[in-house]
Formats: structure tokens, C-alpha cells, sequence
């Protein structure tokens, strides 16, 4: 049950934080830097539930587990430090990057929670 409520939490706070991400790119939402954020730390807390969730379940794989956590530890770092790296014309490559991030741990967390589901359903 904790991983269907982490996985809508991923779902929820990974999906909006992906479209203030995109609104930043526009300049349309500079204001909301924190609510986004916010919302990033929460998809990867969410992530790193399901990833240790992936450690306990039956059906779990260490593999999709160490990746997640690692993939959130480098989304968040990432995050955080990312106006710092490459400042002026080369920045849409940093942002391309934490973007790529960002999916990736959407990916990740539906992908381990999906076979932890398949895994107590059996």
C-alpha cells in the first residue's frame, strides 16, 4: 500500500514539477523556483520509497533499487547546484540534463513500483 501512495505522490509532484521546469525554459514562471523544488525533492523521496520497497518485495531487483536511488541522489545534487554549472549560452545543456534527469526518475519509480505490484499480486 505504501508504494501505490509513493507512486501517486511520484506521479503528482514529478508531473508538475516537470511542467514548471518547462514553463522556467519559457520564462513564464521564475517566481515558482521553490514550489518547484519542492516538488522535486518530493518525486525523489518518493523514488527512494519505491526504491527501497524494490529492496523487500519478492519480486524486487536490487538493479532498478541501486538506480533509483542513485538516479534521485543525482536528480536532487543536480537540482540544486545546476545554476552553477555552465552559466551563460552552454545553460540549456545543464537544463536538458536535469530534465532528462527528472524523467528518468519518474521512469524509474512507476517502473519499480509496477513490479512490485506484479510481484504481491502473485
Amino acid at each position: 500500500m505504501v508504494l501505490r501512495y509513493a507512486s501517486a505522490l511520484l506521479t503528482l509532484a514529478g508531473t508538475l514539477a516537470l511542467v514548471l521546469g518547462l514553463l522556467f525554459w519559457f520564462d513564464v514562471a521564475r517566481n515558482w523556483l521553490s514550489m518547484h523544488m519542492l516538488l522535486g525533492f518530493l518525486a525523489v523521496g518518493a523514488l527512494w520509497v519505491i526504491a527501497v520497497g524494490q529492496l523487500f518485495t519478492s519480486m524486487g531487483s536490487w538493479t532498478i533499487a541501486i538506480s533509483a536511488l542513485a538516479v534521485g541522489a543525482l536528480t536532487a545534487v543536480f537540482g540544486l547546484y545546476q545554476s552553477s554549472f555552465l552559466t551563460g549560452a552552454a545553460h540549456w545543456v545543464v537544463q536538458f540534463v536535469h530534465l532528462l534527469l527528472g524523467l528518468l526518475t519518474i521512469g524509474l519509480g512507476h517502473m519499480g513500483a509496477a513490479r512490485a505490484r506484479r510481484g504481491t499480486t502473485r
